[in-house]
């Protein structure tokens, strides 16, 4: 079966942008770590994805979906622990607050909101 050129060049401009998502060189550009930002950049979005996908689970009101929704809330506040590492050069640049103002308010909320599903 021949695939139309057509929904090749869908599929590598798909394969393109997800790799763009998870590589986001722009924002790492200017970094003097880049090597360890690679790294951090990618365990980031991989924990934002992993987040979404307990999130959605934990819809389905099954016998321990509160402990899936920890687990999420808990992974996504390592996601914001990324995300301060990244905007910040890991630590060695001082950001303002009104940018680090969601990672700030929203990491240490996403802990109180695991413990309290696991409470």
């Amino acid at each position: 079966m021949h695939i139309s050129h057509e929904v090749e060049e869908a599929f590598e401009e798909a394969i393109h942008e997800i790799t763009e998502v998870f590589t986001e060189e722009e924002l790492i550009s200017h970094s003097h770590h880049k090597k360890l930002e690679k790294i951090i950049l990618v365990l980031r979005n991989s924990a934002v994805l992993v987040a979404v996908l307990l999130f959605v689970a934990s819809l389905f009101h099954f016998e321990g979906y509160s402990i899936i929704k920890a687990v999420a809330y808990f992974v996504g506040a390592f996601a914001y622990v990324c995300e301060v590492l990244l905007l910040t050069d890991c630590l060695t640049t001082k950001v303002p607050h009104s940018e680090m103002f969601m990672a700030y308010c929203f990491g240490p909320l996403y802990i109180l909101m695991g413990l309290g599903y696991l409470l």
